[in-house]
């Protein structure tokens, strides 16, 4: 008699420290996330015309979240087929925005992964091509252009989203921006330059189907992406994991013990995160420190003459870096 009485003293104790659902092998987790955008040192500044923007809005298509156990066992937070939209808008600093509840099992974690489809964010920026281009007339070019000037520029904010895992007919690597049409939104790739290796023209910017190459896209990084032969294959996820550092990662987190009803918060820190080489050579708009797309175009035929900038070069988007705590 005496040892039951023990016994289910012990019990009740271990549910006043720990909670009963310590007890029962499991606990309440809320993940929730906010947008931070104080500088990092770590941005880095190639050249002496490299120029760095902070976004001014957020948002990420997310599908996937898990902690990792010190064991080794992975346990998922989010875990959906098709990607869930959160709009860091109003979020950036404070308040947080929840992204999951779930119970999980207690223990000691040590680290996360997760899976994004794309990252959009809107940026100011201009959009330019020759006067011959079919793209002259095309929204996102005279949006970005004086009426009664077209060599003054009036950058406004557009909207770009960055493809991390393929998404129909979009690629991984993809870099989109939005335009609107009479029939909704649109997004279209951007092509480097107007020629190919035969001297034929084409469209600056393309909507229908996905250009077989020479676009503007991400980083290239194959111990990131995989190979090329990849970069279509839905199949192959792209899948961020805390602690790897492969293609500028720098995804972090202190290990952390779940026994109760907890909340983890993920920072994501976007500061200085879209990098880009100003052309201060530029054929008409000069160096105004500001972010502008345009091709790259050559007489006809091909070598004849030199090579024509419409607009800034080397466009790399940095990732974000993440970091997970528990809250007190």
């Amino acid at each position: 008699m005496n040892y039951l009485v023990r016994s289910i003293a012990l019990v009740i104790l271990l549910c006043v420290m720990l909670g009963c659902s310590e007890a029962a092998g499991d606990a309440e987790v809320s993940l929730e996330a906010v947008i931070d955008t104080v500088s990092r040192s770590a941005r880095s500044t190639d050249t002496e015309v490299s120029r760095n923007i902070t976004p001014s809005t957020y948002k990420i298509a997310l599908t996937y979240f898990a902690l990792i156990r010190k064991d080794g066992a992975v346990i998922p937070i989010i875990d959906e087929e098709t990607a869930v939209v959160y709009d860091f808008s109003g979020h950036f600093i404070d308040p947080p925005l929840l992204l999951g509840k779930k119970r999980i099992p207690i223990g000691e974690y040590t680290g996360y992964e997760m899976r994004f489809t794309y990252l959009e964010m809107d940026l100011e920026c201009s959009f330019s091509v020759p006067a011959w281009s079919p793209d002259a007339s095309h929204t996102l070019v005279t949006s970005t252009h004086d009426e009664t000037d077209s060599s003054i520029l009036q950058h406004q904010l557009n909207t770009i989203r960055l493809y991390f895992n393929t998404d129909e007919n979009y690629y991984k690597r993809d870099m989109v921006v939005k335009y609107t049409t009479d029939e909704g939104p649109e997004w279209a790739w951007m092509r480097r330059e107007l020629e190919d290796s035969e001297g034929n023209r084409t469209f600056f910017l393309h909507t229908v189907t996905h250009p077989a190459v020479g676009i503007i896209d991400l980083f290239s990084n194959e111990d990131f992406w995989g190979s090329a032969d990849d970069y279509d294959n839905p199949d192959t996820k792209i899948t961020i994991r805390s602690g790897s550092t492969t293609g500028g990662l720098d995804a972090t987190m202190e290990s952390f013990r779940i026994s109760a009803t907890s909340k983890i918060i993920l920072t994501i820190n976007i500061a200085d995160s879209f990098n880009f080489w100003e052309d201060t050579d530029d054929l008409t708009y000069g160096n105004n420190n500001k972010l502008d797309f345009g091709p790259t175009y050559d007489e006809i035929p091909i070598g004849s003459g030199p090579i024509a900038y419409y607009g800034d070069k080397g466009f790399h988007p940095f990732m974000p870096s993440f970091n997970l705590v528990k809250m007190p």
